[in-house]
């Protein structure tokens, strides 16, 4: 009798350790989709903030139209006339810039 006593909380202590296996795996997959719905929904309001200042000035707000200089394509603020440059356009200008002096001087020296 005892044997079947020991064999039955074997078993029962099995049944628990497997419950708890599937509590543990359901607890980690609800983490993990309740992780993805809030990376959805930052990505959700990066997109929308992004589309509220696209191409606004960020010095007055206002609308901020593209004009071409030196084949470099600058943003010029509508109402306070900034000029904005994004990431390399500053360093190409001055390179172009650089180059047309270096240029200009080899010329004058080969007259």
């Amino acid at each position: 009798m005892s044997l079947e006593k020991h064999g039955k909380k074997k078993e029962e202590q099995w049944v628990k350790e497997q419950e708890q296996k599937l509590i543990d795996e359901m607890k980690k997959k609800r983490a993990e989709k309740e992780k993805q719905k809030l990376c959805e929904e930052e990505e959700k309001k990066r997109k929308e903030l992004k589309e509220l200042h696209y191409m606004r000035c960020p010095k007055c707000g206002f609308e901020m139209k593209e004009f071409s200089l030196e084949d470099i394509k600058l943003d010029k603020c509508s109402c306070c006339e900034g000029i904005f440059f994004d990431r390399g356009e500053l360093e190409e200008l001055l390179k172009k810039k650089a180059e047309e002096k270096k240029n200009f001087f080899s010329k004058l020296i080969g007259f």
